[in-house]
């Protein structure tokens, strides 16, 4: 608690939350701000919202459908989001001025005041050139340090996907991943502290050949000993690793693998721009399960429209059913985003029965799937969970 009476004028009470890896002031019932120990904002709640902000400068802001209308979803550069988290800052300002008594307060504000809108921008710049820009994360890695063993993506030919188009595939050499590693422990400092896991970097690491990619494990292993290692990896591209090669990664301390399923329908996945079969996945899944990896699967909804609606519902129930997924797996639905830019959108526009479905239709699909996962193995219940593109925040 913040001591000595409110510090605004209002009268509003304030309570200071110091925890071990963030700092979180509460004003009132409506006011929320959340500081990694290094400062800097990454969860707001204000009266027009609730923002998260990344390490880049930008922030995201979101609302429930409610009074305000529709759920919301837009982007704000780093220039539009000052005022809001300049606010927030503005109010552990005034706490600090009462001097709270609190082990530990007076340098955990002192950290969130000295972040004003000029040392952001700084540490913004900063973060740019220790990691580059991330380019997404599974839903639960929001969270993770993002060490980029690979740039790019390595098959950057799916037809619904523009996240790498501009990035060329490469991987760094164990002395360029140290430097790597190093420009990020700088960067983060005390702040790593929020970062409870490892992502490998960037959209395909996992592809490398095993003799590529063992020494860049060592050298993540090395670095942040203990930590649990995550990842992508698709079905079709790279070098198909052996049970005994997975359980290697295993060792290191990887425990999960994102695999974009996408679809079970083989005619769809060829839309989609996907070189394999769905098959393959299911294989992937497996030997993942045999060497103690945890899987989490990727399902594509609304992509195709009702000409393939049928078909990407049946097939993907069948091919989740045959990877046994359990607990400790999970199966994300992502809602497809159409971009009339891109392939798919090009070679959809004027065929009605191709226009992406509306979410309504896609919450039916996701619900007939599971049905049906649910009626071919009822005792096996991986977890559920919607993955958003446009909520994506680093």
């Amino acid at each position: 608690m913040t001591g000595g009476g409110s510090p605004f004028p209002d009268g509003r009470p304030a309570t200071l939350l110091l925890g071990e890896a963030s700092t979180v002031l509460s004003v009132g019932d409506t006011l929320v701000s959340s500081w990694d120990l290094a400062g800097r904002p990454y969860a707001l709640v204000r009266e027009t919202g609730t923002y998260r902000r990344g390490l880049d400068g930008g922030l995201l802001r979101k609302r429930e459908a409610g009074s305000e209308g529709p759920r919301l979803r837009r982007r704000l550069s780093a220039l539009e989001g000052e005022p809001i988290v300049e606010a927030a800052r503005r109010e552990a300002e005034a706490v600090l001025d009462l001097r709270p008594a609190v082990v530990g307060a007076v340098d955990r504000l002192c950290r969130v005041v000295a972040m004003d809108a000029g040392a952001l921008r700084a540490d913004a710049a900063r973060f740019l050139a220790a990691s580059g820009p991330v380019g997404i994360l599974p839903p639960d890695q929001y969270l993770s340090l993002v060490v980029r063993v690979t740039e790019g993506c390595a098959w950057n030919a799916c037809t619904f996907c523009r996240l790498y188009r501009d990035v060329p595939f490469r991987w760094r050499t164990p002395e360029a991943l140290r430097s790597h590693v190093e420009a990020l422990r700088e960067f983060f400092g005390v702040s790593i502290a929020l970062r409870s896991s490892v992502f490998l970097g960037d959209a395909n690491a996992l592809c490398l050949p095993h003799g590529r990619l063992l020494p860049l494990l060592k050298t993540v292993c090395a670095s942040f000993p203990g930590a649990p290692l995550y990842s992508f990896v698709d079905a079709w591209t790279g070098e198909r690793k052996t049970l005994a090669e997975w359980r290697d990664c295993a060792r290191l301390g990887l425990r999960r693998v994102y695999v974009g399923l996408e679809t079970g329908d083989p005619g769809l996945l060829g839309w989609l721009g996907k070189p394999g079969a769905p098959e393959d996945a299911v294989a992937l899944v497996g030997a993942l399960h045999e060497a103690g990896i945890a899987a989490g699967v990727i399902v594509l909804l609304g992509a195709g429209g009702e000409r393939f609606a049928t078909a990407h519902t049946e097939g993907t129930a069948a091919a989740l059913t045959a990877m046994r997924l359990g607990p400790g797996d999970i199966v994300y639905f992502s809602e497809y985003v159409d971009d009339p830019s891109l392939e798919y959108g090009r070679r959809a526009a004027g065929a009605p029965d191709l226009e992406p479905l509306p979410s309504a239709r896609c919450a039916e699909l996701r619900q007939a799937i599971l049905a049906a996962l649910g009626r071919a193995d009822p005792a096996r219940s991986p977890r559920v969970a919607t993955y958003d593109i446009r909520e994506f925040v680093y």
